[in-house]
């Protein structure tokens, strides 16, 4: 999975209204989420990187 800018424009977008900005979620909740998103978009900015990498050694 790779993210566009506009996809994680999205992404962030929705993760604050439906996450943050949820008033009947308490503190611990709004952090657990954070941390799951933070690793989702981790793995796929890792996973991305090293794509790039090897592309990159490609055309060398």
């Amino acid at each position: 999975m790779y993210f566009t800018c506009s996809s994680l424009q999205t992404d962030i977008q929705e993760f604050y209204e439906v996450t943050l900005l949820n008033s009947q979620k308490s503190y611990e909740q709004k952090i657990e989420e954070a941390n799951q998103v933070a690793e989702k978009w981790e793995k796929t900015t890792s996973a991305t990187d090293h794509e790039d990498l090897q592309k990159k050694q490609e055309v060398f």
